[in-house]
């Protein structure tokens, strides 16, 4: 499937800062570097399932400092690029007729210094995150941005998320009016994509304000179920936590089973819908509303005799969701492919 894609250059009154951009790529929790091929990178994002491609230039990983963290893996000397010609481009370019044969050559076009592919017909909130991740290394850096996607393949200059995101839009609807409809696609409504990325843009801080408490941050992911993809989390029921409002909760129910010898700890899963699961933990739990629901629940070690019941009587089914990606998950409108105009019988 096609991408959008990005391009970050020098602007034509800074210099080349390839220390920022390493810095700023190595603040990430979310990258990943291709060992095989260094100037390849994946950033996932584990609270909400935002996956895109970044490309670099070659010639940034002999500017680049080491990482200080495992998000950000730098291989020593791995695909470095050296600029200097080897043995035989210099003796090639004392031969006669050198001169004529490097003018017949194609002109050598210059790579972008960084290159982000956004896939399309996604969430608005994967397109969001990708285009906010290259404006903070643009404006680390002092880089410009261009999108080729524009006419004439796009200009140099400091565009706007809005701007971008805007294109990215126009861009998928182009190639989906191209493909004439042909593609199939899973509509999330408004309120569910909300739901979904603003609570997982809150995870780290929520994980920092309840770190002392102990308390388990739930996270959230797209999930194949019965034809569609559904919000789900996964919570094991004897772990205080914050719990997401999700369409699926895949519970790990922990649960006494007495014997003879006395009692252990057995655990089977099964899948709710969060509707149950929330009207079984409210009244004992704090309930939060933005910028998301959910509630947190801190009574699971001890939990009331209510809710011990409650979840024992869950029927649920066997855990037939599988985590999936958000291809063909959009949440915005496409236009409606026109058919092809009959032709007329004479």
């Amino acid at each position: 499937m096609k991408t959008f894609d990005l391009f970050l250059v020098p602007s034509s009154s800074e210099t080349l800062d390839g220390e920022a951009i390493g810095r700023k790529l190595a603040e990430s929790p979310w990258l990943i570097q291709d060992r095989s091929d260094p100037t390849q990178l994946v950033y996932h994002n584990q609270d909400n399932s935002v996956r895109f491609f970044i490309l670099l230039d070659p010639g940034l990983l002999e500017k680049e400092p080491a990482a200080e963290h495992d998000g950000y893996e730098d291989e020593e000397a791995a695909g470095a690029t050296s600029v200097l010609p080897d043995a035989g481009d210099l003796e090639q370019a004392n031969l006669p007729g050198a001169e004529e044969e490097e003018e017949e050559q194609d002109p050598v076009i210059d790579m972008p210094t960084v290159t982000i592919n956004i896939p399309l017909f996604q969430p608005s909130g994967v397109a969001r995150e990708a285009i906010s991740f290259l404006l903070s290394i643009a404006r680390s850096a002092g880089l410009d941005s261009i999108d080729p996607q524009a006419p004439g393949g796009g200009e140099a200059g400091s565009y706007s998320s809005e701007e971008l995101y805007d294109s990215w839009l126009k861009t998928q609807k182009s190639v989906f009016l191209e493909l004439k409809g042909e593609l199939d696609f899973i509509r999330w409504s408004d309120e569910r994509s909300r739901n979904f990325f603003g609570y997982a843009a809150s995870c780290p801080g929520l994980r920092e304000k309840y770190r002392e408490e102990g308390l388990d941050v739930l996270q959230v992911q797209p999930a194949a179920y019965n034809g569609d993809v559904l919000s789900l989390c996964v919570w094991r029921t004897d772990v205080p936590a914050v719990i997401p409002l999700t369409d699926l909760v895949l519970l790990e129910r922990v649960r006494q089973k007495r014997s003879f010898f006395g009692s252990r700890k057995v655990t089977d899963e099964l899948l709710v819908t969060g509707d149950e699961l929330w009207k079984i933990l409210a009244p004992f739990s704090q309930a939060i509303d933005e910028p998301a629901p959910m509630m947190i629940f801190r009574e699971a070690e001890l939990p009331p005799s209510q809710v011990t019941n409650d979840l024992e009587g869950l029927k649920g089914e066997p855990a037939t969701a599988k985590r999936t990606e958000f291809d063909g998950v959009i949440d915005f409108d496409l236009p409606t492919a026109e058919p092809e105009p009959e032709s007329s019988l004479e």
